[in-house]
Order: C-alpha cells, then sequence, then structure tokens
C-alpha cells in the first residue's frame, strides 16, 4: 500500500505546490522565450536573415518546450519516464551512428538497464541507481560468452558501456534532480542555462571570434568559448533569486562554471565522436538541430557533476 501511495504522489501534480516553488515556473518559462527573442535578434544582426536563420529551430523549440514543462508539472515520475524515453531514443541513435545497433543483444540490454535507472529515479532508489551501472558493465562483459561470439567483443562491449554510462546514467541524474525541495528551479535552470550556453558560445564566436583552439570543432574560437562561459555565470546569478535562493553566492558561481565549462565539453565530446564516424549529426528528428544527441549532447555532461555538486554542498534530497 505505501508502494502504491508514493507511485501516486510521484506523478501528482500537487507535489510541484507543496514544495513551494511553483511560483518560479512562469519567470522560467518566461526567460526560455526571452533566449528565443535574444537569439533571433542576434541571428539576424550577424546574418540579416533573421527568419530564414532562426525559424526551424525555433518551430523545434516550439514544440520542445511543452514536453519540457508538461512532465516537469505533472511531478517527478512522469519527470523520469520523459528522460528514460530520451535516453533510449538518445542510445539509439548513437548505436545506430556506431554501428552498435546491428548487435542486438547489447542494445537490448542497455536499453533494459536504461529502463532499470529510470524505475531507480522514480521510485527514488538512490542507493541502486549509483550500484546499477557496476551491475550493467559485469552483463555487458559477459555478452561475448552468453552469446558465443568473440569477433568485434572489445568494441562491441566498450559501445555497450559508453551507452550505459553516458546516454542512460548520466541523463538519469536529471530525474534525480527534479526531487529536490527546489528541484524545478535546479532543473530548468540546468537545462535552459545549458542551451543559452551552446547558443552564446556560437553566437559570440560570430561576433568576436578570431582565435580557433580545437581541431574537434574548427569553428570553436576562444573568445566565443570565454564569453559564452562569463555569460553563463552571469545567468546563474541572475536566476539565483529564481532558481536556488538558498545559495551561497559562491555556490552559484560555482554552477555558473558548471555550465559554462561542462556545457562546452560535452558538446565537444560528441562532435568528437561524430568526427570519428564521420557524419555531421547523429539523427534528423529535430529540425535545425539534427538528433536527440545533437541538441543534449551538452546537457549530459552537466547534468551529473551539476546534481552531484549540489548534492554535496546543500544535500536536499532525502538520500
Amino acid at each position: 500500500m505505501n508502494s502504491i501511495n508514493a507511485i501516486a504522489r510521484s506523478f501528482h501534480p500537487l507535489e510541484l505546490i507543496t514544495n513551494n516553488i511553483t511560483h518560479n515556473f512562469i519567470p522560467l518559462a518566461f526567460y526560455s522565450s526571452l533566449a528565443g527573442v535574444v537569439y533571433l535578434l542576434l541571428g539576424g544582426f550577424i546574418w540579416l536573415k533573421p527568419l530564414e536563420v532562426a525559424k526551424k529551430p525555433y518551430l523545434t523549440w516550439a514544440v520542445l518546450l511543452p514536453i519540457i514543462f508538461i512532465p516537469l508539472w505533472l511531478g517527478s515520475g512522469a519527470w523520469a519516464i520523459a528522460i528514460t524515453l530520451v535516453s533510449i531514443y538518445g542510445f539509439k541513435e548513437f548505436a545506430r551512428g556506431t554501428g552498435l545497433y546491428e548487435h542486438r543483444a547489447y542494445c537490448i540490454v542497455v536499453d533494459v538497464l536504461i529502463i532499470g535507472l529510470g524505475l531507480c529515479a522514480a521510485f527514488s532508489q538512490y542507493g541502486l541507481f549509483m550500484a546499477l551501472p557496476i551491475w550493467g558493465i559485469a552483463g555487458i562483459t559477459a555478452l561475448p560468452i552468453l552469446t558465443n561470439q568473440s569477433k568485434g567483443a572489445i568494441q562491441n562491449i566498450s559501445l555497450a558501456a559508453i551507452g550505459l554510462i553516458y546516454f542512460g546514467w548520466f541523463m538519469a541524474h536529471i530525474s534525480f534532480l527534479s526531487q529536490s525541495r527546489y528541484g524545478l528551479g535546479y532543473v530548468l535552470f540546468m537545462v535552459l542555462a545549458t542551451q543559452f550556453n551552446d547558443a552564446l558560445a556560437f553566437l559570440w564566436g560570430k561576433l568576436f571570434g578570431k582565435t580557433t583552439w580545437t581541431e574537434i570543432s574548427p569553428k570553436k574560437t576562444v573568445e566565443g568559448s570565454i564569453l559564452a562561459l562569463i555569460s553563463s555565470i552571469a545567468i546563474a546569478f541572475l536566476n539565483w533569486q529564481i532558481a536556488f535562493p538558498h545559495f551561497q553566492w559562491w555556490l552559484v558561481g560555482i554552477v555558473g562554471l558548471i555550465v559554462g565549462i561542462g556545457g562546452q565539453i560535452g558538446d565537444l565530446v560528441m562532435s568528437a565522436f561524430k568526427r570519428d564516424l564521420g557524419i555531421k549529426d547523429f539523427g534528423a528528428l529535430l529540425p535545425g538541430h539534427g538528433g536527440i544527441l545533437d541538441r543534449i549532447d551538452s546537457l549530459l555532461w552537466v547534468a551529473p557533476v551539476f546534481f552531484h555538486t549540489v548534492r554535496f554542498f546543500y544535500g536536499g534530497f532525502g538520500y
């Protein structure tokens, strides 16, 4: 009976109200819309073709924002389901791009483990959530024995392990992040600020960039990266009293650094994968953006670092 009540509470919209953070929803939603306006105007300034530049990406965002907001409003259970579905689809894109998709046993095991991580988040089983990747990797390494196939075993095990950890476990931290008293503020800040960081790194680079610094992504510039980092820290302080009013000033600076640095690392990690595979995007699901992985690449790296930093310095998750 207690388990049934726990499930019901996890899907109850009033959960956010009792956490006393619903009043943050409208300001944060407003900021996400403002991001679109800023991106549109800067795009027009740079290319003098604002509608042509921004039409597809922002029509896509018009669909994505409700997909983000509605599960959050419904509660942590619905949010965990949404994150799990995104993780599974993201792993599918990765598996297709790398060729792992042809080895279905590995993909099925990873999909089952990603679902398991989602269930851990939905039922707030943090201990099992931390242990499951260990058992998952152990199971994946046993697959060549169970399938009686040694050819390509090292490559398949490695790709499946990346799929589980990077696209499953890292992403699932966002589900747990929503379960704090200030979870809505945490999630919306991290998701939206990461998207700001991506857009601003590109736009500042176009406006002021002169010095390239990495062969992985030749269009990235030192000026664009530094200005995006400064912007992310500024965005953290602008959202201080809305997203995390209980933070000390230095912790606000730290989460700004996590988004500003981590977001760019996450983007470069996925760029390195794509360059190695010889592809431009992992998919075409999101017009103007590419695939799911092309949109959440920065978030994948930021999510676990943000979660464990907040948990270490502040706690507030109940485990």
